[in-house]
């Protein structure tokens, strides 16, 4: 049994009386501290399967647990950072992560869940903006908020859906390198770590990832699940057993890394061809 337990998963939608199959008899395994990133081209089920596991959809049959526990619903042992930032419009960052606290410490006090609001705000660059409202920031700022917040949840697994998929190639690096230094334990920035966060005790989450860019899942993961086109069904099961912590200019001149770049590429297309 691992963290995260999918068997024989299938989600049916009903769209205008007929019925659309977005996940077929799909099985995998998430260990503990693992981060996993799932490719696939569009319309193969990603998202669907994150929805799953965050509990805001319901399989059409299949399992999927947490810890042997079948996913009922929202929790307070998971968060997602979506793709579109996914921030209150009306609260200002401090208080968007602020809130994110409450919802997993309700007996936080309100000056306590500011404090560990900051700090993670500080974690990533953004203490100097913390009284801004999102609409006065950049897109790559408001997604720094978003995983600011997630963090500070201190759930024990993030599930994350193209979360720097609208942010151009400058951020998407610096958040990729951010992400990682966060989860393997690293404090960017120097910045002041609460003492109960258990990511510097070395104990790292859990981690979902939904890309659609191969490179990313690359440097990023260790291991790829690639699905299918629709419905989504499990193609491959790629382990990437690149030593960490991974130097981005170092790692992509290996021929290591240029084979397993191919090898996915050929797989990708192989199925997206086979889908037109």
């Amino acid at each position: 049994m691992g963290k995260i337990d999918i068997e024989n998963l299938t989600v049916r939608y009903k769209d205008g009386g007929q019925e659309f199959t977005a996940l077929e008899n799909v099985s995998f395994t998430v260990e503990e501290g693992e981060f996993v990133s799932v490719i696939g081209s569009s319309g193969c089920g990603k998202s669907t399967l994150l929805s799953v596991l965050g509990g805001l959809r319901a399989p059409s049959s299949g399992r999927a647990s947490i810890s042997g526990a079948v996913i009922s619903g929202p929790g307070p042992d998971k968060s997602m950072v979506f793709q579109h930032y996914s921030l209150f419009p009306w609260m200002t960052v401090l208080d968007n992560v602020a809130y994110g606290i409450k919802q997993v410490k309700k007996g936080l006090a309100r000056n306590d869940r500011l404090k560990l609001a900051r700090a993670f705000l500080e974690k990533v660059g953004l203490e100097n903006f913390k009284h801004k409202f999102p609409e006065q920031l950049s897109g790559g700022m408001r997604q720094r908020a978003a995983i600011a917040r997630s963090l500070a949840m201190n759930t024990e697994i993030l599930l994350m859906d193209e979360p720097f998929g609208a942010v151009d190639a400058k951020n998407r690096t610096y958040l990729q390198e951010l992400l990682l230094k966060l989860w393997e334990g690293g404090n960017p920035d120097g910045a002041v770590v609460p003492v109960d966060y258990p990511v510097t005790r070395g104990k790292r989450k859990t981690i979902v990832f939904v890309t659609h860019d191969i490179d990313e899942a690359i440097l990023m993961s260790d291991r790829i699940i690639m699905l299918t086109g629709s419905p989504g069904k499990v193609y491959k099961d790629i382990n990437v057993s690149f030593t960490r912590p991974r130097a981005r200019a170092v790692l992509i001149q290996t021929p290591e890394y240029t084979q397993l770049r191919n090898d996915l590429f050929a797989l990708f297309f192989n199925d997206f061809g086979s889908n037109i």
